[in-house]
């Protein structure tokens, strides 16, 4: 059954690079950079049309889409030409101009543009699994922090390898350890694990692609500087397509190829699953060597390093997570909490279910902010009122309080939870003194401006209160609800009827 093509490019009768393609309409073109386009071998999908660059854009012999391939059955393909100027020549002599289109079997060459110019050869590629000289370790790579346990490869191979191998086994292991530890993220980790991947095992190049969309992406390589000007490769999909599946760790040890079978130099490869804390596959670590001359094949000791390594690189990666989550989480409980409380909170995220608690309850509001935010323009509103609550909210968390919720130009605030604090009411009494000890400096900023002094009315009042999470899974909010943080809202509201700036229920 045919799954896929094999798809090489050559410039000048030298190879250049070569990948896989599902055997599915496919265009090659040369690159649209002003489309966004990377250079080649990258691959597209438009309208149900799989779109492979086989040329950069510089490259003006080949049009930005020249031919156009259609799988007909039975290892028979049709191609048509879509470029408006320029033909492709075929290599029984035939000539397609522009418009044409013609049937031939595979394998087909097809030189784009000028004979011997970018020359392109697509061959069908038959999945035929028990016939494939493919190895897989034993058992399914685990997820980082699964538990540990004893691999059989491992239990064998410690076995059998000399005390030399064995030295240089613990030297690329605690080299691979400081690799993944000397990450600083994910693009971090990938470009190491690729590098690591290449000197450690002694491959002549590696690379990390992800699975993005469904498709196969590329997100860091590296080459060894032995191989460096080697025609480029990429990575079997059927492989990637089975380590995905599978979550095993593969190799490849091919029997050989002669030239008849290939243009390329043939190749083996090893390719092992990197995973998510949940066990899927977020992407697989490669690597190839050129097979020939001295160069030794891969081994299963080789691959078992590979999937450690990509072991090492997930657990790094959800690590990074982790701790991404935790500085995520801590910037948020500090817009709420006093820095002293939200690392507290960070240990005991208990304290932030929902209870009944004794709390004070303090709101604050500028007073005439209708009368006076109507002279000010939109930019100086924003400003103003975010200096005033700003220094508001200073007095709040110096007295170890909780910002509830800023409204329009209110602000809400809580003491007494998620931490008790038997003093809470004392506290919130001294934080409503300080914000109004505070306006005379808010006013120095923006009395010229405002054309008149500012004034805060502040209400505090204590009581028992539900107090707990109150927002959703959409946005944090730690706060208080009852009828004593209703009253605390209407004790407010009642200053300017007091003509005071300042109320205080009785605790």
């Amino acid at each position: 059954m045919t799954g896929s093509w094999r798809v090489e490019v050559f410039k000048n009768n030298k190879p250049l690079h070569a990948c896989e393609a599902p055997a599915e309409p496919l265009e090659l073109g040369r690159q649209q950079k002003d489309a966004g386009e990377e250079g080649p071998p990258a691959q597209y999908v438009q309208a149900g049309l799989r779109r492979l660059i086989v040329a950069p854009w510089e490259e003006q012999e080949v049009s930005r889409r020249h031919a156009e391939i259609r799988p007909m059955g039975d290892g028979r393909v049709k191609i048509t030409n879509v470029s408006q100027v320029r033909p492709i020549h075929l290599s029984n002599q035939r000539k397609l101009d522009p418009g044409a289109s013609c049937e031939t079997a595979m394998p087909v060459i097809l030189s784009l543009g000028k004979v011997g110019g970018t020359t392109v050869r697509l061959q069908e590629l038959q999945v035929v699994e028990e016939d494939e000289p493919l190895c897989s370790l034993r058992e399914a790579a685990a997820p980082p922090g699964a538990p540990i346990h004893a691999r059989p490869e491992l239990t064998t191979l410690a076995s059998e390898v000399p005390p030399v191998q064995m030295d240089n086994l613990l030297r690329w292991l605690r080299s691979a350890m400081d690799v993944l530890q000397s990450a600083a993220g994910a693009e971090d980790f990938f470009a190491k694990a690729a590098r690591a991947v290449v000197e450690m095992v002694g491959l002549d190049s590696a690379q990390v692609l992800l699975i993005q969309n469904g498709e196969w992406k590329k997100v860091a390589s590296w080459t060894a500087p032995s191989a460096a000007g080697a025609p480029t490769s990429e990575a079997s999909r059927h492989i990637l397509e089975r380590v995905a599946r599978e979550k095993r760790t593969f190799w490849q040890r091919p029997a050989g190829a002669s030239p008849s079978q290939s243009l390329m130099q043939v190749q083996a490869v090893v390719a092992a699953p990197i995973l998510n804390r949940h066990g899927a596959v977020l992407g697989v670590l490669y690597g190839d060597r050129v097979w020939g001359g001295a160069t030794a094949p891969l081994t299963q000791l080789e691959a078992v390093l590979v999937e450690l390594l990509a072991g090492g690189t997930a657990a790094g990666l959800a690590r990074s997570e982790q701790e991404q989550a935790a500085a995520s989480l801590r910037v948020q409980f500090e817009q709420y909490f006093a820095p002293d409380l939200a690392r507290q909170l960070m240990g005991r995220p208990d304290l932030l279910t929902g209870r009944i608690a004794e709390v004070s309850v303090l709101f604050c509001d500028i007073r005439n902010y209708s009368g006076i935010s109507r002279r000010l323009s939109p930019e100086q509103n924003v400003a103003w009122v975010s200096d005033a609550l700003g220094a508001a909210s200073e007095c709040v968390l110096a007295e170890g309080g909780v910002l509830v919720d800023y409204v329009g130009d209110a602000l809400m605030a809580m003491w007494g939870a998620p931490q008790p604090q038997p003093d809470h009411a004392a506290r919130a009494a001294r934080a409503a003194l300080a914000v109004l000890a505070g306006i005379p400096d808010v006013n120095t900023r923006w009395q010229q401006i405002l054309g008149e002094p500012m004034r805060m009315t502040v209400g505090v009042n204590s009581g028992d209160a539900l107090v707990g999470n109150t927002g959703t899974r959409h946005k944090f909010k730690y706060g208080a609800l009852g009828h004593e943080v209703n009253l605390a809202s209407r004790v407010q509201g009642a200053t300017k009827y007091f003509k005071t700036d300042l109320l205080i229920t009785e605790a």
